[in-house]
């Protein structure tokens, strides 16, 4: 069962088109990233899924419940981090968390129990004392993140802030998220521009510009569409001069390679004329290479990308035309929903 799911996800404020025909799905149990920079639709996505806003056309679910008609019923399975999402900053640490889990119906035991391992796996345990608005940046994010957990969701949306988490919240988030799902089966959809956290942390990607969907997938078929080759780095002894075809680079001779098979040939001719190898690897491209290879105009082989058939402003002239036709019928022509 797919525990998100997008289709033709749109929505438009005013003349802005936020998010344009959005079609994903997003596997139960995983851990998903969507990256993207400033205005790429990232937290319009996560509004639409977590019930704060309404499409203007297209449809999603969360655990098979729509966030507009079923908004109830999708609050129970999912939980929700936003970096407008704030907590009470004159009640302490410890009792925000028991106010949000009452709100739930978690029952007062249940809710100090689960308080108490959600702040020791956040290590916020010291702070559960002070009141939110006395604690750091970091801890009230950490804070945020036992919130939206408090009542043990399947399904946690993250929208990271748009000026980045510290490094020990980005640890023990990338601990506990690892933890949830498992031990939990938590599905995770991480909205984010930390490239190297969304790699380090996610199984899968959407790469969003302007609110259109570039390309989707996991590292290896983003990799292949994007046309970024693998790369052998060698280093050798001394002042030797490197096998044909190779090119200094960081450090390293190097050389572009179709595939990981390609290493133990390239080790044994290297060997093999008399070369003395101090290091050998395999060099993959990272998700910020692939990330500005697609900003860059990438998708060279096909695969799961949707970038050819976007205008300038990155909106497909299809879903352009229906949105506007949406908007004409059901509002007169006036502008969408401010916010």
């Amino acid at each position: 069962m797919d525990a998100i799911v997008a289709y033709d996800l749109s929505k438009q404020y005013g003349e802005r088109i936020a998010l344009c025909g959005l079609n994903l799905q997003i596997p139960q149990g995983s851990i998903f990233a969507c990256v993207g920079g400033e205005q790429s639709g990232k937290t319009t996505m996560v509004r639409l899924l977590s019930g704060l806003c309404r499409p203007t056309m297209g449809e999603c679910t969360v655990m098979g419940y729509s966030p507009g008609v079923e908004p109830e019923r999708l609050h129970t399975v999912s939980g929700t981090v936003l970096e407008t999402a704030r907590l009470y900053g004159q009640m302490t640490l410890s009792a925000n968390l028991n106010f949000f889990a009452a709100v739930n119906g978690i029952d007062s035991n249940d809710a100090i129990d689960r308080s108490s391992f959600l702040m020791h796996k956040l290590d916020i345990w010291e702070g559960r004392e002070e009141k939110v608005s006395d604690l750091s940046t970091g801890m009230v994010r950490r804070a945020s993140l036992a919130r939206a957990l408090m009542h043990r969701p399947q399904v946690l949306l993250i929208d990271e802030p748009a000026g980045g988490i510290d490094q020990e919240t980005m640890d023990r988030t990338q601990e506990l998220i690892s933890y949830l799902r498992e031990e939990e089966g938590v599905t995770v959809l991480l909205c984010t521009r930390n490239l190297a956290y969304a790699q380090l942390l996610c199984s899968g990607f959407a790469i969003l510009r302007q609110g259109s969907l570039l390309a989707k997938g996991d590292l290896e078929s983003l990799r292949k569409a994007a046309g970024l080759k693998y790369r052998a780095a060698f280093r050798f002894a001394g002042e030797e001069d490197p096998p044909d075809g190779f090119y200094w680079m960081d450090g390293f001779w190097q050389k572009n390679i179709e595939a990981e098979s390609d290493m133990p040939r390239l080790v044994s001719e290297a060997v093999s004329s008399g070369k003395r190898v101090y290091e050998a690897k395999l060099l993959k491209p990272t998700l910020e290479e692939i990330y500005k290879a697609y900003m860059d105009g990438g998708m060279k082989n096909g695969g799961e990308t949707f970038g050819e058939e976007r205008t300038e402003e990155g909106v497909t002239s299809a879903t352009r035309e229906s949105t506007e036709e949406f908007l004409s019928e059901e509002e007169g022509g006036g502008g969408a929903e401010e916010g």
